[in-house]
C-alpha cells in the first residue's frame, strides 16, 4: 500500500510541477506613475496571466529604460520584450541583430490586416516587422470651448483664423496658446512637425525620407521661417515657452487663459486632472488650422511615442509575441482608457468605442475615431520623432532655438539635419515610410 501511496504522490508532483513553473517573460517599461503601474498591472499582467499556464508576465519599472535597454540589448541581455520611445529609435537595434524579426508572428496573429499601415511600416525594413506601435498619437490643436464660446470665436480651419484669435487673446491679456518645452525639450519637435507638414507638406516630406528632394529647400526654409514668426509673435506661450509644460499648460487652458494648446493626442493622458467636473465637456481637439491653401485639411502628423520588440536572444518569445497581441487589441485600448486615455491609442484601423465614456474620455474617443478614419485613408504627415532618425531629429530639437533667436539660419539648420540624415540612410539605418495620399506643396 505504501508503495501504491509513494507511486501515486510521485505521479502527482510530476503532473503538477509543470503546471507550477512557468516560464517568465520580463518588460521593462518607464518610470510610471503608481496609479498608471496598476492600470497595467489589471488590464495587461493579470489578464495575460490568467488567459494561460505557460507564461508569467511580470513588469519592471526603470525611470532611464531607454538607456538600460540599449546597453542591454547591444550585450545581449535585457529583457524579453524591449521597450523604445519611438520607431526612430528600432532600427539601429534591428540592424545589430539585437530583435527578433515578428514576420512569422505577424502572419500568425494578422497584425497587418488589423493596423494602420501608415504608423506600423514605421516599424519595417527592407520589408520585414521588427516591432509594434501600441499608441497612433496626431498633432493638432485642443483648445478651451469656454473660451471660444465666451469671446464669440469659431474653431479655427486656416492659418490666418487662427492668427486672428490668438492677436485677441493677446490683446485681452491671455495667452495665444500655451505650452513649452520646460523639463523636456523635445517639445519643440511638435512645433517643427506641424509647420513642415502644414507648409511643405507630407508629399516634399516623403521625398526626403526615402532619400530624394532638397532638405534646404525654399519651402523647407520657409517652414522654418514661418515657425520662427510665430515664436517672435509670442503665440507659443509668450514670454514664457521655456517656463511652461504640459502639466502647468493644462491647467492654464483650462483655467481660461489661453484659447489653444497645440500638441500631440498623448496628452489626453494628464487632461482629466485638470478638465472634470463642470470643466469636464469643455477640452476639444482639432486638426492643427490649415497653413498653405495648396495643402488639403485636414493634415495629422502621427507618431507613437512607444514600440515594443521582441528580445533576439529572449527565450520565451512565442509568449512574448502574445503579450504584444493582447497589447494591440481592443479589448485593451477600452480597458486602459478608462484610466488612462492617450497614452495607449492603438493603432487599429477600427478604432473601438465606449458608449458609456463621458468627459475627457469621451473626448479621446471622439478624437482618435477622426484621427484613425483619416489616417486609414492615407491622409497622415510625419512625426519627427517617428519617421526621422534620432541624429536628425537632435538637430531640428536643439538647433530650432538658434533658429528661433536669430543666432542660426533656417538654411544653416536644414543643412546639419540632411547631412544627417544621408548619413543614416546610406548605412541603412532608417526605416520604411508610407506614402501618404497627399500631393507636395512645391
Amino acid at each position: 500500500m505504501r508503495a501504491i501511496l509513494c507511486g501515486v504522490l510521485a505521479a502527482a508532483i510530476l503532473l503538477t510541477e509543470p503546471a507550477l513553473a512557468r516560464e517568465k517573460i520580463s518588460m521593462w517599461f518607464w518610470g510610471a506613475t503608481p496609479a498608471y503601474q496598476q492600470a497595467l498591472l489589471d488590464n495587461l499582467v493579470i489578464p495575460f496571466n490568467r488567459s494561460q499556464s505557460q507564461y508569467e508576465l511580470q513588469i519592471e519599472y526603470r525611470v532611464s529604460v531607454d538607456n538600460d535597454v540599449r546597453v542591454a540589448a547591444i550585450a545581449g541581455q535585457g529583457p524579453d520584450l524591449i521597450f523604445t520611445s519611438g520607431p526612430n529609435n528600432v532600427m539601429p537595434l534591428a540592424k545589430a541583430g539585437k530583435l527578433e524579426l515578428l514576420d512569422a508572428y505577424d502572419r500568425k496573429y494578422g497584425w497587418s490586416e488589423r493596423l494602420l499601415p501608415g504608423l506600423l511600416n514605421t516599424c519595417r525594413k527592407g520589408g520585414h516587422l521588427y516591432c509594434l506601435p501600441p499608441c497612433l498619437a496626431a498633432l493638432g490643436m485642443f483648445y478651451n470651448k469656454a473660451v471660444l464660446a465666451e469671446n464669440g470665436w469659431s474653431v479655427p480651419r486656416t492659418g490666418k483664423e487662427v492668427e486672428t484669435i490668438m492677436r485677441a487673446a493677446q490683446a485681452k491679456g491671455m495667452y495665444g496658446s500655451v505650452t513649452g518645452n520646460a523639463g523636456w525639450q523635445p517639445v519643440n519637435e511638435n512645433y517643427v512637425s506641424i509647420f513642415l507638414n502644414e507648409i511643405v507638406g507630407p508629399g516634399y516630406l516623403y521625398s526626403l525620407l526615402t532619400g530624394h528632394g532638397d532638405w534646404t529647400s525654399p519651402s523647407m526654409v520657409s517652414a522654418m521661417n514661418e515657425l520662427k514668426r510665430w515664436y517672435q509673435s509670442g503665440f507659443l506661450g509668450g514670454q514664457d515657452y521655456f517656463a511652461l509644460g504640459f502639466d502647468s499648460a493644462l491647467d492654464l487652458l483650462q483655467k481660461r487663459r489661453s484659447p489653444f494648446m497645440f500638441g500631440p493626442s498623448y496628452i489626453y493622458q494628464w487632461a482629466g486632472t485638470y478638465f472634470h467636473g463642470a470643466d469636464a465637456d469643455n477640452l476639444g481637439f482639432a486638426p492643427f488650422p490649415q497653413l498653405s491653401p495648396s495643402l488639403p485639411y485636414p493634415i495629422y502628423p502621427i507618431g507613437s511615442p512607444l514600440t515594443y520588440s521582441i528580445n533576439a536572444n529572449s527565450k520565451v518569445k512565442d509568449g512574448a509575441a502574445m503579450v504584444l497581441n493582447n497589447m494591440i487589441s481592443p479589448e485593451f485600448a477600452v480597458a486602459m482608457a478608462r484610466v488612462w486615455p492617450g497614452y495607449w491609442a492603438t493603432p487599429l484601423k477600427h478604432f473601438p468605442t465606449d458608449p458609456s465614456a463621458r468627459g475627457i474620455t469621451k473626448s479621446y474617443y471622439q478624437t482618435m475615431t477622426a484621427v484613425t478614419d483619416e489616417v486609414d485613408k492615407g491622409r497622415f504627415g510625419y512625426e519627427i520623432y517617428a519617421f526621422f532618425p534620432a541624429s536628425s531629429d537632435d538637430i531640428l530639437v536643439q538647433d530650432v532655438e538658434a533658429v528661433w533667436v536669430d543666432r542660426e539660419t533656417a538654411k544653416q539648420m536644414l543643412s546639419k539635419v540632411g547631412h544627417a540624415f544621408a548619413d543614416k540612410y546610406k548605412r541603412g539605418l532608417t526605416q520604411q515610410v508610407t506614402l501618404p495620399a497627399f500631393p507636395a506643396a512645391r
